[in-house]
């Protein structure tokens, strides 16, 4: 009976090939990428991600430009979801006038982020009783 033995074979006589390190580091890249998507996703679902738009708005300057005033604002979406095309409404009030309304709209506010903008007015904001709110969103 006449055995061979081949270091490194198999039954059949042929040497198995060896995995090149680069390939294992390539394979540990991608298994933590996914790792990390699965990680996002996760502490998305328990930290709000779900939860409608919240905007709040607050006044950031104001300033004298021709023509007017210029009313600089940050309004921040405090949930998780998007909110699209929100509608930004400043109203000034002065006693003895009808009060002046500016509007602008933001295209975009991601979850838990934060955008500027700016109104402008004739009367002077100081002046009177200025107030900003969002009026409306749409889902992106």
């Amino acid at each position: 009976m006449n055995r061979e033995h081949k270091q490194g074979g198999n039954e059949t006589g042929k040497v198995a090939p060896q995995v090149p390190w680069l390939e294992w580091v390539a394979s540990g890249v991608g298994l933590l990428l996914v790792l990390g998507v699965f990680g996002v996703i996760g502490w998305q679902l328990f930290n709000g991600a779900t939860v409608p738009p919240v905007i709040t708005v607050e006044v950031e300057n104001v300033a004298l430009v021709e023509g007017g005033h210029r009313v600089l604002f940050r309004a921040r979406n405090r949930a998780g979801e998007a909110a699209a095309q929100v509608e930004i409404e400043g109203t000034v009030s002065t006693a003895g006038s009808d009060p002046e309304t500016s509007r602008v709209v933001l295209d975009y506010i991601p979850g838990h982020s934060e955008q500027e903008g700016g109104l402008f007015f004739r009367r002077d904001p100081r002046s009177g009783a200025l107030t900003l709110r969002a009026t409306g969103f749409a889902n992106p």
